[in-house]
């Protein structure tokens, strides 16, 4: 089992990093991030989409966890 465990990671590993190599070669235009408070300078927009990427994850497991601890009312069942 412990093996298997091993093989699963080792396969994800490889698949996300040959992801990674194929959108960074695939999207290399340097694009540039006007936000109204911030100004990102030009980078490659494989950086930008993996960033968007991780901020969306991130925020989406902060709003899950926070949801998660707001306690639910149930009724009780009557039978």
């Amino acid at each position: 089992m412990k093996l298997v465990k091993r093989l699963v990671t080792l396969t994800w590993v490889i698949t996300l990093l040959v992801a990674g190599c194929v959108l960074y070669l695939f999207n290399s235009d340097p694009v540039a991030i006007d936000l109204v408070w911030i100004q990102i300078p030009e980078t490659s927009l494989a950086v930008v989409l993996i960033a968007t990427f991780f901020v969306g994850v991130l925020s989406g497991s902060v709003l899950v966890l926070i949801a998660s601890m707001i306690p639910k009312k149930r009724k009780p069942v009557n039978e």
